[in-house]
């Protein structure tokens, strides 16, 4: 039985220690190898110590978050950021990738450290440790609660860093990236709140068609990392950092910020605004324009109507909801419901509000065995009403096309996408909403989520969603590359995306990999997918026949929920029509969309996601030209 992680030491240790090759130093901050030594980032070493203290245990994530993270709200996307980190320096100070391998992941759990944890034989450090690099204004005080919370609806999942994979080349423009404000209330209570101001500044930025606006997602994820701005500038390709702090007092705020150059950390503009709570959106305006005047460029209108609420009484639930959205952690989408009825009953002309409302109502609908077509009728309601209080409302036309996507009236839905790109082009959920699977815009649609990526670089969704086209597109090592960051970046990503490589691998006649690869696998239906997908290969055609009548029997037990085994059914098809089971692969899908439109979720667009995916199958390519295709797909 694991040892209690409250016995740990409460801050990280003197005693250095040697792992492998290495010898850590966590007073120094440091861990030196035959790759040389590396820098680690607090938090980074704070886990490598606990790790290293239960060498061999498993340590879970709860117990890891609550212990280097107390009362602080944290997702268990920093922890997944500092493991990534962690394994990547340990491997270049190691000057081996075998280094990544020793902190293992233990799906839906937390962590191991693999390896022998000793004393280190000599000291290798005796002085002070290193001063944090990021520094934010200085009346912000290095101990300030943080709250860390992800956004994006409708993403595939994880993240991926400059640092392993290159971006997608960024125009000669200014860019910015506007981190999150730091909560400086006497409470620490704020945090919603300065994410909020911050959020605005940077939605007031990406008006401008002559900067380039890193999107939110990244940006915020460099949140509690002592890094410099050299460093966040090229994590995040941009040219310029915004940064700040919100100190919040009954009906007053002062919110100071400051614009630095990247190139040599120099501070183009800096203020302090002590104003009342009600000035609080002419203050986002003024910095927004103090920014803009900075880097000599302009902003486009003034602020959009339907995006400032009619109160801040209004504004601070409407953020509220924005906060327990993101989040996601469970009953949080609930609670972001009443948040946003809240800010609707202050301001029922508050159109913003009536977006991300029907966003929520979106994600409730879903959510369960069945369709809630009440809740849906709801989002539908919802998102209507943004539109009506606000036609220039880009988002509020992305939120009712989704919610005609998602009824399958595909017309009325490119409708309001075309528009919601034509008011803003830049918006990553409106750019996400036009990328299409069919073959003719594959080339697009790459294009497409390059441009995503170039504008949230470290946003897991979008850089698996670019993997995704480009393995439809036959872009075979770009996809793995785009992958592997996905695993890299979040370990708990596991299977669905191990299972991507093996495939890839599979489709390069790299079988040996494959096979090397899907053995490391749990028995299941992962690894008899990909045994299954290697009879070509004389020594294990016998496991992949055993295999592929364990994918066959699986499916006929199983009790479908409310996609209906989608991807069971389609991977099923895969190996068969890669086996050349052509007759057979055409009946696996015709058995599965007969059962989707015939089913208690009928009205669901489940059989267009069926579609969808099979036209992107890689593996299903040789039944395109059999006349039956065009049917099934139609």
């Amino acid at each position: 039985m694991n040892a209690p992680i409250e016995n740990a030491v409460t801050q990280t240790p003197e005693a250095a220690f040697q792992l492998g090759e290495l010898t850590v130093d966590p007073r120094a901050g440091e861990a030196r190898g035959p790759g040389g030594r590396e820098k680690l980032d607090p938090k980074v070493m704070d886990v490598l110590v606990v790790l290293a203290q239960h060498a061999g245990q498993v340590v879970l994530r709860e117990e890891l978050l609550a212990r280097l993270w107390p009362n602080v709200v944290v997702t268990d996307e920093v922890l997944s950021r500092c493991i990534y980190e962690l394994r990547r320096q340990l491997s270049q100070a190691g000057g081996s990738e075998r280094y990544k391998e020793m902190i293992e992941t233990i799906p839906k759990r937390g962590y191991r450290l693999i390896g022998d944890v000793n004393p280190a034989p000599d000291p290798i450090s005796t002085g002070p440790p290193p001063r944090p690099k990021w520094r934010l204004p200085a009346i912000i005080s290095a101990a300030a609660a943080v709250v860390l919370f992800l956004i994006v609806f409708g993403q595939r999942v994880t993240d991926s860093p400059a640092d392993s994979h290159p971006l997608p080349a960024a125009t000669a423009m200014n860019s910015i990236a506007v981190l999150p404000f730091v909560d400086m209330s006497e409470g620490q209570d704020q945090g919603y709140f300065s994410d909020g101001i911050a959020e605005e500044i940077l939605n007031r930025l990406a008006q401008s068609g002559e900067l380039r606006v890193i999107a939110r997602t990244s940006s915020f994820s460099l949140r509690d990392r002592s890094l410099d701005v050299a460093e966040i500038a090229r994590k995040l390709d941009v040219t310029h950092v915004l940064e700040g702090s919100v100190r919040k007092a009954g009906d007053r705020i002062r919110i100071t910020a400051q614009l630095i150059s990247a190139s040599d950390s120099s501070h183009l503009w800096s203020d302090t605004f002590d104003r009342g709570l009600d000035d609080v959106f002419s203050v986002q305006d003024e910095i927004a324009t103090s920014v803009a005047t900075a880097l000599q460029i302009t902003l486009g209108g003034g602020t959009p109507k339907g995006r400032m609420p009619a109160s801040v009484e209004a504004y601070e639930s409407f953020l509220k909801g924005e906060f327990f959205y993101s989040r996601r952690a469970p009953g949080d989408v609930e609670r972001s419901v009443t948040y946003f009825k809240e800010a609707i009953s202050i301001d029922p002309r508050y159109a913003r509000a009536w977006a991300a409302l029907a966003g929520a109502h979106s994600h409730q609908a879903w959510d369960g065995v069945h369709l809630d077509k009440e809740r849906q009728r709801l989002q539908g309601e919802a998102a209507l009403r943004a539109v009506e209080l606000d036609p220039r409302l880009a988002v509020a036309h992305s939120r009712l096309a989704q919610f005609y996507s998602e009824t399958s009236d595909e017309k009325k839905a490119e409708d309001h996408h075309r528009i919601a790109m034509a008011l803003d082009p830049d918006d990553p959920m409106v750019l996400a909403g036009g990328v299409s699977f069919d073959d003719d815009d594959l080339d697009e649609a790459i294009a497409i989520q390059r441009r995503i990526v170039t504008q949230d670089p470290l946003n897991s969704g979008a850089r698996q969603n670019l993997a995704v086209v480009l393995l439809a597109g036959g872009r075979f090592d770009e996809a793995m590359s785009e992958y592997r960051d996905v695993l890299e970046l979040n370990p708990d990503a596991g299977l669905d995306v191990e299972i991507e490589l093996v495939r890839i691998q599979v489709l390069q006649g790299r079988d040996a990999e494959a096979y090397a690869a899907v053995t490391r696998m749990p028995e299941g239906k992962y690894r008899d997918h990909g045994l299954a997908l290697l009879y070509r290969a004389p020594d294990h055609r016998a496991e992949a026949d055993a295999a592929l009548a364990r994918l066959i029997r699986r499916r006929s037990e199983a009790a479908d929920s409310i996609a209906g085994g989608v991807m069971d059914d389609i991977r099923l098809a895969e190996v068969q029509a890669f086996r050349g089971m052509t007759e057979e692969a055409f009946a696996t899908l015709a058995r599965k969309k007969d059962a989707l439109e015939r089913g208690p979720d009928s009205e669901l667009p489940v059989v267009s996601y069926f579609q969808n995916e099979a036209s992107v199958s890689p593996f299903l390519k040789a039944l395109h030209s059999d006349p039956r295709w065009a049917a099934l797909i139609s």
